[in-house]
């Protein structure tokens, strides 16, 4: 039987960091959203204390103060809770390897292997399936798609808006290509 992704399971995740780079940045953020036949029905997200202070930078884009991580768990402890979460789910995301690659250099200290889940990216899906479009960012695709979207740049607004937006990008296919599957939506959201 074929598992067409607007009925079934997916989660979409977004983390906030201390900078781009994964091997010099720590996650101060996690969030996800399990999407179950086109619905959000769970949530999952905490703060991370990263273990250093938070570039001012960051602080601007995010919201997040050196002030809220206090007390906050580190993310040693978190990835377990948000393994546990995801399961064996497809993972979506706006730019999904960034927020793996994050994901996976915990996942190799922690578990000595890879992070590999089943993953589509947003971003590459609407370019390639919208590419009249002049912008691709996550508010850009909300706003195109008259989603409602919280603040940019903190893990649970994103990660909502994403899971919304990619709702939409599935309707899409599914209305006007017949296009459903995880594999076969994978292969368009290559980049």
């Amino acid at each position: 039987m074929r598992e067409i992704l607007l009925e079934s399971t997916f989660v979409s995740i977004d983390v906030e960091a201390t900078g781009v780079d994964p091997s010099k940045s720590e996650i101060v953020e996690i969030a996800c959203v399990r999407v179950e036949g086109g619905v959000i029905t769970e949530s999952f997200s905490t703060l991370v204390n990263p273990g250093y202070s938070v570039p001012p930078n960051i602080t601007a884009l995010t919201g997040i103060t050196n002030a809220m991580l206090v007390g906050k768990p580190k993310m040693e402890d978190v990835l377990p809770k948000f393994l546990k979460f995801v399961g064996d789910s497809v993972l979506v995301a706006h730019k999904v390897e960034k927020d793996i690659a994050f994901i996976d250099k915990y996942h190799k200290m922690l578990y000595g292997k890879r992070f590999r889940p089943p993953h589509i990216c947003t971003f590459n899906l609407a370019r390639n399936i919208l590419p009249d479009l002049k912008k691709y960012s996550l508010k850009d695709l909300a706003d195109y798609f008259q989603v409602e979207h919280g603040r940019a740049h903190r893990a649970m607004d994103d990660a909502r808006t994403t899971a919304l937006v990619f709702l939409e990008l599935l309707k899409i296919l599914w209305n006007r290509l017949g296009i459903g599957e995880y594999l076969e939506v994978k292969k368009l959201s290559k980049g």
